[in-house]
């Protein structure tokens, strides 16, 4: 879906360019050049260019802060697969399998301080979110490794988890759209609660289907506790999985009913379809495509 937009165009001929003119050793370029071309929809960026036209301006005032939330996760991404001995995402192999760890950690911290640079031609308060963001997603990759060992990891600890390693970001995205284009502040809070709803509901959705079996296209060493795993050990797999598409409705919701106070037009109709293709799109896929017509595959359609 996202790949026919106009958004998803620009970006990807912004990380092009970013890439021709690196100014690196060729080792480091050709490892970035992997990480970056193994990437996924980038739906984060296109997120941010979206709310800074739905707030009134255009891909060009902001392609730079856009940039720079691609390769805070592409390098969330790298790091991430380190600390899990992940072997294969997206069915490519992890970057620090394809070339080795130290190479890995090190264009990871590279691709961070490249974001920073990109937001720095913007104000100190879209600064400082960026800022922030980094932080959070780490103390939620901490909070992350915390519950493997952790038997007392309760819903309370999952869902501060996953706000700060993953919804953290999207809410930056959407917030930091609007602020570079517009003062309104109605309008900015709006849009970092859409972020963080949409951010809440994807790692639900992604949670549910690792849970589920979905992603063969993925393999680490180590399992997380997530909210499926919490509620199949108290109410059992089928109670589980329903309680668990119901806080996914409830995220997706939420987030569709935060663009309300914007008008009606082509930009909104991307940020709701986003909303979709990111989550209920994902369940659907996997239903069509992988689901195996158990009983708890038939559950899930029943629900969605």
């Amino acid at each position: 879906m996202v790949e026919d937009w106009e958004e998803y165009r620009k970006i990807n001929r912004a990380l092009e360019k970013f890439l021709d003119e690196m100014d690196a050793e060729r080792g480091v370029k050709k490892a970035i050049r992997y990480a970056i071309k193994s990437g996924g929809k980038r739906t984060r960026p296109i997120i941010l260019m979206l709310s800074a036209k739905l707030c009134g301006g255009s891909d060009e005032d902001v392609i730079n802060a856009a940039l720079a939330v691609e390769l805070i996760h592409t390098a969330s991404l790298i790091h991430d697969d380190i600390i899990d001995r992940g072997r294969f995402r997206r069915n490519s192999e992890c970057l620090h399998v394809k070339y080795d760890e130290s190479l890995a950690m090190l264009v990871g911290d590279y691709l961070i301080s490249k974001s920073v640079e990109l937001v720095s031609e913007y104000d100190e308060e879209v600064i400082k979110r960026f800022s922030r963001a980094g932080m959070l997603m780490a103390e939620g990759e901490i909070l992350d490794i915390r519950s493997r060992d952790d038997p007392e990891f309760s819903e309370e600890d999952y869902y501060r988890c996953i706000w700060k390693k993953t919804a953290s970001l999207f809410s930056v995205c959407s917030w930091a759209g609007c602020r570079i284009v517009s003062s309104i502040e109605e309008w900015m809070e709006k849009m970092h609660q859409f972020g963080r709803d949409l951010g809440m509901a994807y790692q639900l959705v992604d949670d549910m289907l690792e849970f589920m079996k979905a992603y063969g296209d993925k393999s680490s060493e180590f399992e997380s506790i997530t909210l499926p795993i919490i509620y199949s050990r108290y109410y059992g797999v089928e109670q589980g999985i329903k309680k668990v598409l119901k806080r996914i409705m409830h995220h997706v919701q939420r987030a569709k009913n935060h663009l309300t106070i914007f008008p009606d037009g082509e930009v909104r109709d991307k940020l709701l379809r986003i909303v979709d293709f990111m989550t209920l799109d994902l369940i659907r896929d996997y239903l069509d495509g992988k689901g195996t017509g158990n009983k708890l595959d038939l559950l899930v359609t029943e629900i969605i």
